[in-house]
């Protein structure tokens, strides 16, 4: 579904029917964003360069999927192949999705980390990558960009003395599970 919340962007976000009988696949890949993969935005931005490079993501998405909410989109393993789709296979995101080398939109390290995901996705599950295997991008709001600082130890924040920043909103997770997971273990410490 769309998810952007400003016009210059595009942000799909998957979503599950109630009855969970939708024949489309609920499920994306997430890639590790290290503080130094958005190096390139600190000058200007600071500690907010994760939101720099996120917003700039959003804007190139906006841009490949040719204005409006449409999506850019590549089969799974055209990217892996770093080829273009001629033709996408049917999707649930209803403002459509135009073909788009998504392996050459994103920067180097998030499409190596993505290939390998696929490589060894596509080894264990039939289909994973197969044919009607699609990528639509970019889901770039599963974690916070910006990381609040907490003690590795008390999990506290450093300075503001009983303060558990976890999960999503914080920076320590990146969906659903491991912000559960994360809030039990900050939990934890405070009992």
């Amino acid at each position: 579904m769309s998810s952007a919340t400003e016009n210059d962007e595009v942000v799909v976000n998957g979503m599950s029917l109630s009855k969970r009988d939708s024949p489309f696949a609920n499920s994306g890949l997430v890639v590790t964003v290290e503080p130094e993969d958005t190096r390139d935005f600190s000058g200007e931005h600071g500690v907010l360069a994760g939101i720099a490079f996120q917003k700039h993501l959003e804007q190139l998405a906006k841009t490949a999927g040719g204005g409006g909410q449409s999506a850019p989109g590549q089969r799974a393993m055209d990217f892996i192949a770093r080829r273009d789709s001629a033709e996408l296979p049917a999707t649930s995101y209803k403002p459509g999705v135009k073909p788009a080398r998504l392996d050459e939109l994103m920067p180097p390290f998030i499409v190596s980390r993505m290939k390998e995901g696929l490589k060894l996705f596509g080894k264990r599950m039939a289909g994973f990558t197969g044919e009607e295997a699609g990528l639509i991008g970019f889901e770039t709001r599963t974690s916070s960009p910006v990381r609040i600082p907490r003690d590795p130890d008390t999990l506290q924040h450093p300075g503001v003395r009983g303060l558990f920043p976890c999960g999503e909103g914080a920076g320590f997770a990146g969906g659903i599970v491991s912000a559960a997971l994360d809030g039990m273990r900050c939990a934890e410490r405070l009992g």
